[in-house]
């Protein structure tokens, strides 16, 4: 459901190069490979950015073109570029439209969420971003998890913290304030499958915030805010989607292909008129 709130969020503000930041093992980008279904604005650069080179070589063998991607060739372009490094490097070598930022926040120290933050709404700067972390009261629907007890513990022993839905519309507000967005909070995954009887209806699993850019931001972070210094982004992988390179025809030509194709009907099919064929195709 997350990948699928994403990828629609992304065909909606008609985006096409998209950087995922703390890309992983390539689940999302993976996801985003396949065209759109209206395909009228496809995305045509993919861009990703983890610390592990060894996610980094997974992400690059999920996203290598497969046999079917090499018989069904694509109209558009698509380039996927996976770099190696921190997220919050200072420069920012990437022009985008879009930074997907995915069940990445929660992986940092709480006191480092303003550089973070900072690096994706002040450093690259997008027109749109989108950020997802779990909703921690939701873990009250996951026993395994002794949610309210002593023995509490988060879903991923690698998270630092997890934040209430108060907690993350807070932090959502005020960096979409001081950095010029409109913000825009969602649910994502109102419901369990196979719930239990005692099920808690309490926002969704996870939560999704859409920074939407409205005027020009601070160049600057907030106060209190450490950029620490980190090593340039490292190339890692450049993949090209193969593509049909075929010039389109001339028009006459497709004109004559048309009207070749409607003698054919008009031959085979006595219950119209050729000519009223014709027209209607013109």
């Amino acid at each position: 459901q997350r990948r699928i709130c994403i990828a629609r969020a992304l065909y909606e503000h008609k985006v096409r190069r998209v950087l995922e930041v703390g890309c992983g093992d390539g689940n999302i980008l993976s996801f985003l490979v396949a065209p759109a279904s209206d395909d009228e604005h496809p995305i045509t650069h993919l861009y990703g950015i983890d610390i592990s080179a060894d996610a980094l070589g997974e992400a690059r063998n999920q996203l290598e073109p497969t046999d079917q991607d090499r018989r069904d060739l694509r109209v558009d372009e698509l380039r996927v570029e996976l770099f190696h490094g921190s997220a919050m490097a200072s420069a920012a070598p990437i022009a985008i439209d879009a930074v997907i930022c995915s069940e990445v926040i929660e992986h940092v120290q709480e006191s480092e969420v303003p550089a973070l933050t900072h690096a994706v709404l002040g450093v690259y700067r997008p027109r749109l971003a989108v950020f997802t972390t779990p909703n921690a009261e939701f873990n009250v629907n996951f026993p395994g998890l002794c949610c309210g007890t002593p023995e509490a513990r988060f879903r991923d022993a690698d998270h630092k913290f997890e934040w209430t839905r108060a907690e993350f519309t807070q932090w959502a507000q005020n960096a979409a304030e001081y950095y010029g967005y409109q913000v825009e909070l969602r649910g994502i995954g109102m419901t369990m499958r196979n719930a239990a009887e005692g099920f808690v209806p309490c926002g969704g699993c996870s939560q999704m915030a859409l920074f939407v850019r409205q005027a020009e931001g601070p160049k600057e972070p907030p106060p209190g805010c450490v950029m620490e210094p980190c090593p340039e982004l490292v190339p890692f992988a450049d993949i090209e989607y193969p593509v049909y390179a075929q010039p389109p025809p001339p028009e006459e030509q497709l004109l004559r292909l048309v009207l070749d194709f409607a003698h054919l009907v008009a031959d085979a099919q006595s219950a119209f008129d050729f000519s009223d064929l014709w027209s209607v195709l013109e």
